[in-house]
């Protein structure tokens, strides 16, 4: 069976910086089921998801 392809996806959490809990990105799923991250200004490590 082959791959599905990624389409379309929808934000399914806020990521949130650990100290100041400003939102510094969102997790996406995708029709495949793929959750993503997409940062607003770059990767961040010290997060929490909401």
């Amino acid at each position: 069976m082959a791959d599905k392809v990624r389409l379309h996806a929808k934000p399914i959490k806020r990521i949130l910086d650990r100290e100041t809990r400003e939102v510094v990105g969102w997790l996406y799923e995708w029709n495949t089921g793929a959750q993503v991250p997409m940062w607003k200004n770059g990767r961040k490590t010290d997060v929490v998801y909401e």
